[in-house]
């Protein structure tokens, strides 16, 4: 979908062609462009292709899984989120907490570089975890403290050890 068709736009399409061309645009606004594309995927999947959708990827935005979580029934879609968007709005997060809040950002303090070493390590702990909420939440607190570490003042008690840990990032 789209709100431009250049078919329609096209300086050398005659007027002949525009009155026989169906432009399949979006006609709206684009924030609702998502939830009708869903929408309309998931609508004709029994029919068209014999499937029903069990689950919605998301990118953190829940308009378009709110559209089809129950297309086919109470509940019958559930929404899983991309692990990248996922890491991408914590740093999206943590930036706009620093610029809001001037005395978190500085020297020794929230800096861009640490905010992509703590989103890193963020991601690295969900990928490690898928499955394990218990864990997950444990990984990313130690995610926290290993990224806070530092030489004078070492934070590895809950890094994990092994094959598993975090020193190689």
């Amino acid at each position: 979908m789209s709100l431009f068709c250049k078919k329609c736009d096209t300086k050398t399409s005659s007027s002949s062609f525009a009155l026989k061309h169906q432009c399949a645009n979006h006609k709206g606004s684009s924030g609702n462009m998502e939830v009708i594309s869903a929408y309309r995927i998931f609508e004709r999947s029994v029919n068209s292709h014999g499937l029903i959708y069990s689950k919605y990827f998301g990118d953190g935005d829940s308009k378009g899984y709110d559209e089809v979580k129950d297309i086919y029934g109470t509940n019958s879609v559930v929404k899983c989120e991309c692990i990248e968007h996922v890491q991408k709005r914590v740093g999206t997060h943590l930036r706009n907490l620093k610029n809001k809040k001037k005395k978190l950002g500085g020297k020794r303090k929230f800096t861009d570089n640490f905010i992509n070493k703590l989103q890193n390590y963020y991601g690295i702990a969900i990928r490690a975890n898928v499955g394990n909420l218990l864990q997950m939440q444990s990984a990313v607190i130690a995610a926290f403290a290993h990224a806070c570490s530092s030489a004078k003042n070492p934070m590895h008690k809950q890094c994990p050890e092994g094959s598993d840990n975090w020193y190689k990032y």
